[in-house]
């Protein structure tokens, strides 16, 4: 029975007194030479973008290179999980591999049950058949709906010959924390620990927090108030009544301002405000690279269910590298002032943190 537990962490001590392992068989282990890295990959890669792989992250090095074990790594925002499954993504040598959002697996398997008949296995085999290797990004669990399927989908998928590598901000005994719901997941989170390997990553640096604003999420803007002045410090025209445009993305109708040439504008109220899911974000990213968020109120005014759906919308954005202007009526200091913000909003600020500023008093005179 059983999992191997590894935490890691950088604060000053030998590595002894930062490591727990708890080394338990798998059952059902397929070792495959195929998805083996060799761990120097991460070195060589560090060094490409000008750093160091630092303690932590090289101790979950050595955990992806290791071929005959599902992981489970968790940690804080910003300690390299994702980009340490992007490494071994890239190198692992097979071509019978995915990576992808959880939000967008599971919306994908949703699909795919239907036109199964209502068969998870029929419907696993469409989506991972013949696949060596399955990653999957922001793994969570705080819905007990999502709760239920899931406790329904991981024994099916654990028992396919596949690795299964998992990334999430929570340990396996955090998912679904909720205590009116959190013993009947219990089970669940047994099975998680039972057949994975799992890694903890805490080190004390958010590595979103020296972002070079190059590409990507990282390449937008946070802009409050959203003066003309300040547009037009961007080169941003603001969209006319004429230039707003219906759009279907995934079912639900949502109102954009304006669309053109790959860039959506589109307003905090249609996107928030309504019955939107990560589904629609998803699929608007598909055709939308750059985006234009107007209308951003602090969280605390919007709502819990809008902030929700906007911290929603920031994953996606941030996981689909769009580059995105937030045009808010707020500081991002004040955008978390108050209580029933969203669930994970220390990932959510810490992806907003990577975006270039403009702000009141950055726009005076």
């Amino acid at each position: 029975m059983g999992t191997t537990v590894i935490h890691v962490s950088t604060l000053p001590g030998s590595w002894a007194d930062k490591v727990l392992i708890m080394r338990w068989t798998r059952r059902g282990s397929t070792a495959s030479r195929s998805v083996q890295v060799d761990p120097t990959v991460f070195d060589t890669a560090a060094r490409d973008l000008g750093f160091t792989l630092d303690e932590a992250q090289r101790r979950v090095a050595v955990g992806f290179a290791t071929a005959d074990r599902n992981l489970y790594l968790w940690g804080p925002v910003g300690r390299g999980k994702s980009w340490l499954m992007a490494v071994y993504f890239a190198a692992v040598p097979t071509d019978r591999k995915i990576r992808i959002h959880f939000h967008e697996f599971f919306r994908n398997l949703h699909s795919a049950i239907r036109r199964s008949g209502n068969n998870l296995s029929a419907a696993l085999d469409e989506l991972l058949g013949g696949l060596d290797v399955v990653c999957f990004d922001e793994f969570h669990v705080h819905d007990p709906a999502d709760g239920k399927f899931i406790a329904r989908l991981l024994p099916t998928l654990l028992d396919r010959q596949i690795r299964v590598i998992v990334t999430s901000n929570y340990p396996p005994e955090g998912l679904l924390p909720n205590p009116l719901f959190h013993a009947d997941f219990a089970p669940t989170i047994e099975l998680i620990e039972r057949s994975m390997t799992v890694v903890a990553i805490d080190g004390r640096v958010d590595y979103r927090t020296i972002s070079a604003h190059e590409t990507g999420f990282a390449a937008g803007w946070w802009v409050s108030p959203g003066t003309p002045e300040q547009l037009g410090r961007l080169v941003l025209h603001s969209p006319t009544v004429s230039d707003r445009r219906m759009l279907s993305p995934a079912g639900h109708p949502i109102l954009a301002r304006s669309v053109s040439d790959g860039c959506l504008w589109i307003d905090f109220l249609d996107l928030c405000e309504g019955t939107t899911a990560p589904m629609d974000y998803l699929a608007l990213t598909r055709d939308f690279r750059e985006w234009v968020i107007t209308g951003v109120p602090d969280l605390r005014a919007a709502g819990s269910e809008p902030a929700q759906r906007f911290a929603n919308v920031v994953d996606v954005l941030y996981d689909r590298h769009i580059t995105t202007v937030f045009l808010a009526t707020c500081s991002l200091q004040e955008l978390v002032n108050g209580d029933r913000l969203p669930i994970d909003i220390a990932r959510v600020m810490s992806r907003l943190g990577q975006l270039r500023r403009i702000e009141l008093e950055a726009a005076e005179p």
